[in-house]
């Protein structure tokens, strides 16, 4: 079942609000309180959102976000990063994809690379690559984050750290503005800032990908500073 414009704004307002009613979902969007109840009903049976009595709200196991909800989050933009991201890749080049959706709308690009050999932890990024026959996969092993569709942890920081890459390229979960305005890459969690800290660190070029909405958010684990970087796309 594919999800409508207006749904993804529906998802995109719940990801900051966690809970919304029906009826300020159908004046925001100038529908019927029954179009957007069908909306719920179907983002509902995708396991996307939870029904409420007037309202609906993220489920309780997607309180943090995952993977599907995230994808669904600033597509456009994230689809429009991952274009200018592969047109300044060579043909031929070593590759170290990390973490997250944006990195996975990298490699839906990359398929149409004529030669490449990429090495990440990221569960969908070698879903989509190992359909290419073209493009060499390196895949790190452990235990699979089922939400967020990857690898982290030492057996992934053992096995990137064996190789040399042209470019690495990691995504972030905010950028942070200190008040000397030095802006730093951030993660959720230590294992993931790890994981990308060992992407940069066995990479002749670091690259960041960050949607507008990086600006917006909070999170506490430091990566990398921005002026770091070789390229920022945004």
């Amino acid at each position: 079942m594919r999800v409508s414009e207006r749904q993804q704004g529906i998802l995109h307002r719940l990801r900051d609000q966690t809970y919304l009613q029906i009826d300020e979902l159908a004046n925001e969007f100038e529908v019927t309180t029954q179009t957007i109840r069908r909306d719920i009903n179907q983002l509902c049976d995708m396991g996307l959102a939870r029904r409420h009595h007037g309202g609906v709200g993220l489920p309780i196991s997607m309180s943090n976000q995952n993977y599907r909800v995230r994808e669904i989050a600033q597509r456009v933009e994230k689809q429009t990063l991952a274009q200018r991201v592969v047109q300044n890749i060579p043909e031929g080049s070593t590759i170290m994809l990390g973490i997250g959706t944006t990195i996975a709308a990298i490699a839906e690009h990359l398929i149409h690379k004529s030669s490449l050999r990429v090495i990440t932890n990221n569960f969908q990024v070698a879903a989509i690559l190992g359909q290419a026959p073209h493009i060499e996969v390196w895949l790190a092993g452990g235990k699979l984050r089922a939400n967020d569709q990857d690898i982290v942890g030492h057996s992934a920081l053992s096995f990137m750290g064996q190789f040399s890459a042209d470019i690495g390229i990691v995504g972030c979960a905010s950028v942070e503005v200190a008040e000397n305005n030095i802006e730093c890459a951030m993660e959720f969690k230590p294992d993931e800032a790890r994981l990308s800290q060992c992407i940069l660190s066995n990479t002749r070029q670091s690259w960041l990908v960050a949607d507008k909405e990086k600006w917006n958010r909070l999170a506490c684990v430091k990566v990398a500073l921005l002026k770091d970087f070789d390229k920022v796309f945004t």
